[in-house]
């Protein structure tokens, strides 16, 4: 069977911060990983297998890992070959990702989406440089030594911080939008797709040049010479972009003497620490004392003519913090049950919005084998019968927020106050693992603001641009809603919350509000985790909400202004 050809790392056009940035790491591994953010399909990946193709030039054992984010904690980790145990009667080792990642690297698409005790384990491993593999009657330590690239769009959502700051590095990639560079990538690319031998002969020389470059800094990275300048150059510029601990001051340090070596110089100069800096700042600093520099200078020139324009901004603004405050002092959350982990159920909110006798758990019961039950039971009755060990399933719980924007939610400033309810309900919510999706009714249609994200600072960013106005049309908003579940299958972990004062008063037929129910009723069959939100205000209610509410036979809730 012929080998499949990686695309040389020297062939790939572009990218200098991310392949110096993976260089980096291969002459000093301590530095601990990349996290690459960007946009999808600009050759992430296949940098990364173009680097292993690379290392072979070097090394005959460097294992390129994929970590898939729903991986199981055994895949993960490792267990024992049921296959030997039961004809050998021994027990072996059957190892995991982490451990087959030894000494190579470990590849993470969308880390920012890894599951909570996924990342627990990741911070362990890179930590001690290896982890206890604790299986029934086991006990092993096992290796696991590896340069970390994780990809992510930080639109999706947030890294929690502790793994964060376990990147050593960390890069941006944008799509190029120069003309000439995108023809480039193009033509090598299909270049690499007709004959893959044939342009990886052109490039073997680069490729032996760059793995020579690379064994030669790993020897000398030791004696490269740091001073004493450089030392305070670099505290210096970890005070100012006001970094926590001392993380960023030790990286620094290795990540200019690696490139040092790198450019075969015998010390660290300024030039070598303003190179990379900012790969170990871009995701660590607080404060970027160039950036808010110019951009102090820029509004200061431009304070006066934007005097007059930021005045009816301000008095709008005003009008939204007001309802926003509002919102906060009523203290009217909604209550979000999370899925349940490691048999630990969390409640939110002291005085919810909505009240429930039962929590729920969504999210179905997963299970794993019981290895050593399976195989006594095998040599006791000879015959096969699998036991499990009963888990409950690490399942993320998907907020669907459909929001009536029409005219009638502009009146009484209903809109504004939802705005807030919503905002301050998900700040609760920061670093927790949840999906957001929101759906706008107005000017008698439905419209999807944001399909799906993690990102809980982005949601509300979008929720509070929202604009109103219109007929409201609750048939088209369930239709999106439909569409969205469709998209990700995600019907029985999804929490719908209505928030209209239930004047449909748009649609296909002459009722519409009738044909919204049947449409519900038929289409969106989660009753039990449907909520309906009622925003109508005034001293006299027409109840439309409420009435909406039984006839889908949902939950129902109304605010209290």
């Amino acid at each position: 069977m012929m080998e499949q050809k990686s695309f040389p790392f020297t062939a790939i056009y572009g990218q200098d911060d991310f392949k110096l940035a993976l260089l980096l790491c291969m002459i000093d591994p301590s530095l601990g990983g990349v996290l690459v953010q960007g946009d999808k399909g600009t050759g992430k990946t296949t940098t990364v297998r173009a680097l292993q193709n690379l290392m072979k030039n070097i090394t005959t054992h460097f294992p390129f890992i994929n970590l898939p984010i729903g991986a199981t904690e055994d895949r993960v980790l490792g267990s024992i070959q049921l296959e030997t145990l039961i004809n050998d009667k021994k027990i072996e080792v059957q190892k995991g990702l982490l451990s087959k990642a030894h000494q190579g690297i470990l590849y993470i698409d969308e880390v920012n989406l890894l599951n909570d005790y996924l990342i627990d384990i990741l911070l362990d491993a890179s930590s001690s440089g290896g982890y206890f593999l604790e299986r029934d009657s086991i006990s092993k330590w096992l290796d696991s030594r590896f340069c970390l690239v994780g990809t992510m769009n930080p639109e999706e959502g947030d890294l929690r911080p502790q793994l964060l700051d376990r990147f050593g590095l960390a890069v941006t990639i944008k799509t190029p939008t120069d003309k000439q560079t995108r023809i480039e990538i193009v033509n090598r690319r299909l270049n690499f797709d007709l004959d893959s031998n044939l342009f990886c002969i052109q490039f073997e020389d680069q490729e032996k040049k760059l793995a020579d470059q690379i064994t030669s800094a790993r020897r000398e990275l030791s004696n490269i010479y740091l001073s004493n300048e450089i030392r305070e150059n670099i505290a210096e510029i970890c005070i100012a972009h006001q970094v926590e601990g001392l993380r960023a001051d030790i990286l620094l340090m290795k990540a200019s003497r690696a490139y040092a070596a790198f450019q075969n110089y015998k010390e660290v100069t300024t030039v070598h620490l303003e190179k990379i800096a900012p790969l170990v700042l871009n995701h660590r600093a607080k404060y970027f004392p160039e950036n808010n520099q110019a951009k102090g200078n820029k509004e200061e020139n431009k304070e006066n003519e934007a005097e007059n324009k930021d005045n009816g901004a301000e008095n709008r603004s005003t009008e939204l913090k007001d309802y926003l405050l509002q919102a906060t002092a009523t203290n009217q959350f909604l209550k979000i049950n999370t899925p349940e982990t490691q048999s630990t159920k969390r409640f939110v909110f002291e005085r919810p919005i909505i009240q429930k006798n039962k929590t729920q758990i969504f999210g179905k019961t997963s299970t794993t084998i019981n290895i050593l039950n399976t195989v006594k039971e095998y040599l006791i009755t000879k015959k096969i019968k699998i036991h499990y060990k009963k888990t409950i399933s690490k399942a993320k719980i998907h907020l669907v927020f459909l929001i009536d924007s029409s005219s009638s939610m502009i009146k009484d400033q209903q809109i504004s106050f939802i705005k807030g309810m919503i905002s301050e309900t998900l700040l609760k919510f920061k670093n927790k693992k949840i999906w957001l999706s929101a759906v706008a009714l107005q000017n008698g249609t439905a419209t999807i603001i944001l399909k799906f994200t993690q990102n809980i600072d982005y949601f509300i960013a979008q929720i509070e641009q929202l604009r109103s106005g219109g007929k409201t049309n609750l048939r088209a908003g369930f239709y999106l809603v439909k569409q969205l579940l469709k998209s990700k299958n995600l019907e029985k972990e999804t929490l719908l919350y209505i928030m209209t004062d239930g004047k449909v008063n748009e649609g296909k037929t002459q009722n519409p509000f009738e044909e919204a129910v049947s449409y519900f009723k038929t289409y969106l069959k989660i009753n039990k985790h449907t909520t309906v939100i009622d925003t109508e205000k005034g001293f006299v209610k027409l109840a439309l909400a409420k009435k909406l509410a039984n006839q889908m036979k949902v939950n129902y809730e109304s605010i209290v202004y």
